[in-house]
Protein backbone atom coordinates (compact mmCIF):
# COMPACT_ATOMS: atom_id res chain seq x y z
CA UNK A 1 0.00 0.00 0.00
CA UNK A 2 1.57 3.31 -1.34
CA UNK A 3 1.45 6.03 1.54
CA UNK A 4 2.69 8.90 -0.32
CA UNK A 5 2.94 10.45 -3.60
CA UNK A 6 6.80 9.93 -4.11
CA UNK A 7 6.10 6.23 -3.23
CA UNK A 8 3.71 5.97 -6.34
CA UNK A 9 6.33 7.54 -8.37
CA UNK A 10 9.52 5.27 -7.27
CA UNK A 11 7.12 2.09 -8.13
CA UNK A 12 5.57 3.57 -11.18
CA UNK A 13 9.10 4.72 -12.77
CA UNK A 14 10.96 1.53 -12.49
CA UNK A 15 8.66 -0.90 -14.48
CA UNK A 16 8.56 -1.39 -18.10
CA UNK A 17 6.79 0.89 -20.68
CA UNK A 18 3.85 -1.39 -20.83
CA UNK A 19 3.35 -2.28 -17.31
CA UNK A 20 3.26 1.89 -16.09
CA UNK A 21 -0.85 1.99 -17.05
CA UNK A 22 -1.80 -1.02 -15.58
CA UNK A 23 0.29 -0.31 -12.34
CA UNK A 24 -0.75 3.36 -12.00
CA UNK A 25 -4.34 2.25 -12.41
CA UNK A 26 -3.71 -0.53 -9.22
CA UNK A 27 -2.04 2.49 -7.10
CA UNK A 28 -4.92 4.70 -7.95
CA UNK A 29 -7.05 1.96 -6.63
CA UNK A 30 -5.48 1.57 -3.82
CA UNK A 31 -4.99 4.90 -2.55
CA UNK A 32 -8.77 5.32 -3.31
CA UNK A 33 -9.84 2.04 -1.42
CA UNK A 34 -7.65 3.77 1.87
CA UNK A 35 -9.75 7.22 1.68
CA UNK A 36 -7.31 9.34 -0.01
CA UNK A 37 -8.34 10.77 -2.79
CA UNK A 38 -6.22 13.70 -2.96
CA UNK A 39 -3.47 10.56 -3.65
CA UNK A 40 -5.44 8.92 -6.31
CA UNK A 41 -5.79 11.85 -8.32
CA UNK A 42 -2.24 12.81 -7.78
CA UNK A 43 -1.51 9.12 -8.85
CA UNK A 44 -3.86 9.24 -11.86
CA UNK A 45 -1.92 12.70 -13.02
CA UNK A 46 0.99 11.12 -13.21
CA UNK A 47 2.29 11.06 -16.82
CA UNK A 48 3.88 7.71 -18.67
CA UNK A 49 7.64 8.59 -19.70
CA UNK A 50 8.19 7.76 -23.20
CA UNK A 51 10.52 5.16 -24.85
CA UNK A 52 13.46 7.24 -24.72
CA UNK A 53 12.95 8.46 -20.49
CA UNK A 54 12.14 5.51 -19.39
CA UNK A 55 15.54 3.71 -20.68
CA UNK A 56 17.55 6.14 -19.19
CA UNK A 57 15.39 5.93 -16.14
CA UNK A 58 15.92 2.49 -16.04
CA UNK A 59 20.17 2.97 -16.73
CA UNK A 60 20.01 5.43 -13.58
CA UNK A 61 18.35 3.14 -11.46
CA UNK A 62 20.19 0.12 -12.11
CA UNK A 63 23.40 1.09 -13.11
CA UNK A 64 24.16 4.16 -11.32
CA UNK A 65 27.90 3.67 -11.22
CA UNK A 66 28.19 4.39 -15.03
CA UNK A 67 26.04 7.29 -14.47
CA UNK A 68 28.50 8.70 -12.36
CA UNK A 69 31.57 8.06 -14.40
CA UNK A 70 29.68 10.58 -17.08
CA UNK A 71 28.84 12.91 -14.01
CA UNK A 72 32.48 13.22 -13.31
CA UNK A 73 33.32 13.97 -16.45
CA UNK A 74 30.74 16.42 -16.92
CA UNK A 75 31.92 18.35 -14.17
CA UNK A 76 35.69 18.50 -15.80
CA UNK A 77 33.89 20.19 -18.35
CA UNK A 78 32.27 22.67 -16.51
CA UNK A 79 34.80 23.38 -14.17
CA UNK A 80 37.24 24.06 -17.93
CA UNK A 81 33.95 26.20 -19.02
CA UNK A 82 34.21 28.11 -15.52
CA UNK A 83 38.32 28.71 -15.91
CA UNK A 84 37.97 29.18 -19.74
CA UNK A 85 40.94 26.58 -20.14
CA UNK A 86 40.80 26.29 -24.02
CA UNK A 87 43.37 23.22 -24.21
CA UNK A 88 41.08 21.47 -21.66
CA UNK A 89 38.23 22.41 -23.45
CA UNK A 90 39.12 21.12 -26.66
CA UNK A 91 40.24 17.98 -25.64
CA UNK A 92 37.52 17.31 -23.07
CA UNK A 93 34.78 18.70 -25.75
CA UNK A 94 36.38 15.62 -28.46
CA UNK A 95 35.45 13.52 -26.01
CA UNK A 96 32.09 14.70 -24.98
CA UNK A 97 30.64 13.08 -27.99
CA UNK A 98 32.93 9.45 -27.03
CA UNK A 99 31.80 9.64 -23.66
CA UNK A 100 27.96 10.18 -24.58
CA UNK A 101 27.99 7.39 -27.53
CA UNK A 102 29.31 4.96 -24.67
CA UNK A 103 26.87 5.74 -22.24
CA UNK A 104 24.29 5.57 -24.55
CA UNK A 105 25.10 2.51 -26.60
CA UNK A 106 24.99 0.56 -22.74
CA UNK A 107 21.59 2.12 -22.34
CA UNK A 108 20.46 0.95 -25.45
CA UNK A 109 21.82 -2.51 -24.64
CA UNK A 110 20.33 -2.79 -21.15
CA UNK A 111 17.20 -1.50 -22.70
CA UNK A 112 17.21 -4.87 -24.96
CA UNK A 113 18.03 -6.69 -22.29
CA UNK A 114 14.24 -5.75 -20.45
CA UNK A 115 13.02 -6.50 -24.19
CA UNK A 116 12.87 -2.96 -25.60
CA UNK A 117 14.29 -2.25 -28.33
CA UNK A 118 15.61 1.58 -28.90
CA UNK A 119 14.87 2.67 -32.53
CA UNK A 120 17.35 5.41 -34.39
CA UNK A 121 14.95 8.20 -32.89
CA UNK A 122 14.84 6.74 -29.81
CA UNK A 123 18.54 6.61 -29.30
CA UNK A 124 19.15 10.02 -29.85
CA UNK A 125 16.07 11.29 -27.64
CA UNK A 126 18.65 8.83 -25.39
CA UNK A 127 22.03 11.14 -26.43
CA UNK A 128 20.07 14.84 -26.53
CA UNK A 129 19.39 13.66 -22.84
CA UNK A 130 22.95 13.06 -21.90
CA UNK A 131 23.87 15.92 -23.70
CA UNK A 132 22.04 17.76 -21.28
CA UNK A 133 23.24 15.93 -18.54
CA UNK A 134 26.66 17.43 -19.22
CA UNK A 135 25.88 20.68 -20.34
CA UNK A 136 23.91 21.87 -16.95
CA UNK A 137 23.52 20.67 -13.85
CA UNK A 138 19.91 21.07 -13.22
CA UNK A 139 19.50 18.51 -16.25
CA UNK A 140 21.85 16.27 -14.23
CA UNK A 141 19.86 16.42 -11.16
CA UNK A 142 16.94 16.10 -12.96
CA UNK A 143 17.96 12.79 -14.89
CA UNK A 144 19.37 11.09 -11.33
CA UNK A 145 15.72 11.56 -10.39
CA UNK A 146 14.94 8.14 -12.06
CA UNK A 147 11.51 9.75 -13.13
CA UNK A 148 11.83 11.34 -16.24
CA UNK A 149 9.12 11.84 -18.05
CA UNK A 150 10.48 12.76 -21.54
CA UNK A 151 13.96 13.28 -23.17
CA UNK A 152 15.51 16.23 -22.57
CA UNK A 153 17.54 18.44 -24.93
CA UNK A 154 20.24 21.35 -24.99
CA UNK A 155 20.40 23.77 -28.18
CA UNK A 156 24.05 24.94 -26.97
CA UNK A 157 23.17 27.97 -25.52
CA UNK A 158 21.51 28.50 -21.81
CA UNK A 159 19.78 26.23 -20.36
CA UNK A 160 17.89 23.51 -20.62
CA UNK A 161 14.23 23.54 -20.81
CA UNK A 162 13.14 21.32 -17.65
CA UNK A 163 9.53 22.31 -17.92
CA UNK A 164 7.51 19.12 -17.18
CA UNK A 165 10.35 16.63 -18.05
CA UNK A 166 10.43 15.09 -14.40
CA UNK A 167 7.23 13.31 -12.49
CA UNK A 168 6.84 15.47 -9.55
CA UNK A 169 7.91 18.83 -10.81
CA UNK A 170 9.85 20.85 -8.87
CA UNK A 171 9.57 18.61 -5.70
CA UNK A 172 11.78 16.60 -7.46
CA UNK A 173 14.80 19.17 -9.21
CA UNK A 174 16.11 22.19 -7.31
CA UNK A 175 15.66 25.41 -8.38
CA UNK A 176 17.83 27.84 -10.26
CA UNK A 177 18.76 30.54 -7.30
CA UNK A 178 18.21 34.24 -8.96
CA UNK A 179 21.48 35.57 -8.56
CA UNK A 180 22.65 37.80 -5.71
CA UNK A 181 22.40 41.41 -6.38
CA UNK A 182 24.86 44.08 -4.96
CA UNK A 183 24.10 45.46 -1.65
CA UNK A 184 23.78 49.53 -1.86
CA UNK A 185 24.11 51.65 0.47
CA UNK A 186 24.53 55.30 0.77
CA UNK A 187 27.58 57.41 0.55
CA UNK A 188 28.51 59.69 2.66
CA UNK A 189 27.78 63.18 1.57
CA UNK A 190 26.44 66.93 1.83
CA UNK A 191 22.59 67.66 2.38
CA UNK A 192 21.43 70.80 2.94
CA UNK A 193 21.80 71.45 7.05
CA UNK A 194 23.05 73.91 8.72
CA UNK A 195 27.08 74.98 9.04
CA UNK A 196 27.73 75.14 12.34
CA UNK A 197 30.56 77.99 13.47
CA UNK A 198 30.60 82.20 13.71
CA UNK A 199 27.95 82.77 10.04
CA UNK A 200 28.66 83.15 7.21
CA UNK A 201 32.06 82.70 5.38
CA UNK A 202 33.46 80.94 8.15
CA UNK A 203 35.79 77.92 8.40
CA UNK A 204 32.50 75.44 8.75
CA UNK A 205 31.05 76.61 5.67
CA UNK A 206 34.84 76.03 3.73
CA UNK A 207 34.90 72.64 5.15
CA UNK A 208 31.43 71.71 4.29
CA UNK A 209 31.96 72.50 1.03
CA UNK A 210 35.16 70.57 0.73
CA UNK A 211 33.18 67.76 2.37
CA UNK A 212 30.48 67.70 -0.19
CA UNK A 213 33.34 67.83 -3.04
CA UNK A 214 35.06 64.58 -1.71
CA UNK A 215 31.84 63.30 -1.47
CA UNK A 216 31.04 63.78 -4.84
CA UNK A 217 34.28 62.36 -5.84
CA UNK A 218 33.82 58.95 -3.79
CA UNK A 219 30.14 58.94 -5.33
CA UNK A 220 31.67 59.42 -8.96
CA UNK A 221 34.59 56.49 -8.14
CA UNK A 222 31.95 54.34 -6.70
CA UNK A 223 29.86 54.99 -9.97
CA UNK A 224 32.47 54.22 -12.41
CA UNK A 225 33.96 51.12 -10.17
CA UNK A 226 30.81 49.61 -10.25
CA UNK A 227 30.47 50.16 -14.12
CA UNK A 228 34.33 48.28 -14.21
CA UNK A 229 33.26 45.42 -12.59
CA UNK A 230 29.94 45.46 -14.77
CA UNK A 231 32.51 45.31 -17.76
CA UNK A 232 34.79 43.09 -16.37
CA UNK A 233 31.64 40.93 -15.49
CA UNK A 234 30.36 40.46 -19.27
CA UNK A 235 33.72 40.03 -20.51
CA UNK A 236 34.70 37.31 -18.35
CA UNK A 237 31.16 36.20 -19.75
CA UNK A 238 32.32 36.49 -23.24
CA UNK A 239 35.70 34.66 -22.80
CA UNK A 240 33.91 31.64 -21.61
CA UNK A 241 30.93 32.06 -24.52
CA UNK A 242 33.78 32.87 -26.77
CA UNK A 243 36.17 29.31 -25.51
CA UNK A 244 33.26 27.37 -25.55
CA UNK A 245 32.04 28.21 -29.02
CA UNK A 246 35.36 27.69 -29.84
CA UNK A 247 35.73 24.49 -28.74
CA UNK A 248 32.78 23.22 -30.70
CA UNK A 249 33.72 25.06 -33.62
CA UNK A 250 37.11 22.60 -33.75
CA UNK A 251 34.55 19.84 -33.19
CA UNK A 252 32.48 21.08 -36.10
CA UNK A 253 35.46 21.65 -37.73
CA UNK A 254 36.68 18.33 -37.19
CA UNK A 255 33.15 16.37 -38.12
CA UNK A 256 33.56 18.29 -41.46
CA UNK A 257 36.85 17.52 -42.27
CA UNK A 258 35.76 13.82 -41.40
CA UNK A 259 32.52 13.77 -43.56
CA UNK A 260 34.86 15.36 -46.61
CA UNK A 261 37.03 12.62 -46.16
CA UNK A 262 34.35 10.22 -46.52
CA UNK A 263 32.89 11.76 -49.51
CA UNK A 264 36.32 12.01 -51.53
CA UNK A 265 36.31 8.10 -50.63
CA UNK A 266 32.84 7.74 -51.92
CA UNK A 267 33.95 9.84 -55.00
CA UNK A 268 36.96 7.72 -55.57
CA UNK A 269 34.70 4.20 -55.34
CA UNK A 270 32.09 6.10 -57.46
CA UNK A 271 34.55 6.67 -59.94
CA UNK A 272 36.09 2.98 -60.11
CA UNK A 273 32.51 1.62 -60.29
CA UNK A 274 31.77 3.98 -62.89
CA UNK A 275 34.97 2.62 -64.90
CA UNK A 276 33.93 -0.37 -64.14
CA UNK A 277 30.63 -0.15 -65.90
CA UNK A 278 31.80 1.43 -68.65
CA UNK A 279 34.33 -1.70 -69.56
CA UNK A 280 31.58 -4.12 -68.95
CA UNK A 281 29.55 -1.97 -71.51
CA UNK A 282 32.20 -2.29 -73.76
CA UNK A 283 32.72 -5.80 -73.03
CA UNK A 284 28.89 -6.65 -73.58
CA UNK A 285 28.89 -4.35 -77.08
CA UNK A 286 32.00 -6.94 -78.09
CA UNK A 287 29.84 -10.41 -77.04
CA UNK A 288 26.85 -8.53 -78.91
CA UNK A 289 28.87 -8.28 -81.86
CA UNK A 290 30.08 -11.48 -81.86
CA UNK A 291 27.12 -13.27 -81.28
CA UNK A 292 25.27 -11.06 -83.94
CA UNK A 293 28.46 -13.00 -86.23
CA UNK A 294 28.31 -16.20 -84.96
CA UNK A 295 24.73 -16.04 -85.53
CA UNK A 296 24.66 -14.77 -89.18
CA UNK A 297 27.57 -17.58 -89.89
CA UNK A 298 25.01 -20.09 -88.13
CA UNK A 299 21.84 -18.71 -90.38
CA UNK A 300 24.59 -18.62 -93.83
CA UNK A 301 25.64 -21.91 -93.15
CA UNK A 302 22.16 -23.49 -92.79
CA UNK A 303 20.93 -21.61 -96.06
CA UNK A 304 23.15 -23.48 -97.89
CA UNK A 305 22.83 -26.80 -96.58
CA UNK A 306 19.42 -26.40 -97.38
CA UNK A 307 20.01 -25.15 -100.52
CA UNK A 308 22.15 -28.45 -100.96
CA UNK A 309 19.57 -30.50 -100.49
CA UNK A 310 17.23 -29.30 -103.08
CA UNK A 311 20.18 -29.80 -105.70
CA UNK A 312 20.59 -33.12 -104.68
Amino acid sequence: MILHLRAAVEQLYAVPPARFTPLRSELVAQAKSAGDKALAASVGALRKPTVAAWAVNHFVREHRDEVDELRSFAELLREAQRTLDADQLRVLGRERAKRVDVVADRIAEVAAEEGQRLGAGVAQEVRDTLTALIADEDAEASVLTGSLVKALSYSGFGSVDLADAVALGDEATPNRGAAERPSLSVLPGGGGGDAGGDGAGGDGEAVDLEERRRARRAAERARLQAALETARSGLRSADRQVAVLTARQEEVVEGVADLERRLAAARARLEKVTGELEEAGRIRDRREQQEAAAQSALDAHDGDERGAARDD
